[in-house]
């Protein structure tokens, strides 16, 4: 698993927005929706809900985040 898409994966739980998490790391929507779809693809199972507003984490999203912020962070 790549750190890059385990960052992209924190800035879009934090903003809530594949959008603006797309801005703030300077990469395209498009891009960054790709990386989440071949990580969700990785772990099996879908980490956020697609929404209108945005997207917001999925229970195994919650657990996941959890889980590499420590993984970053060491």
């Amino acid at each position: 698993m790549d750190t890059r898409h385990l960052k992209a994966f924190l800035k879009i739980a934090d903003t809530g927005s594949i959008s603006r998490a797309a801005e703030s790391l300077g990469i395209a929507q498009p891009s960054l929706s790709q990386q989440l779809l071949r990580l969700e693809d990785e772990v099996g199972t879908a980490l956020f809900r697609r929404t209108p507003r945005g997207v917001a984490l999925t229970e195994a999203g919650r657990g996941f985040s959890g889980n590499n912020q420590r993984v970053l962070q060491a």
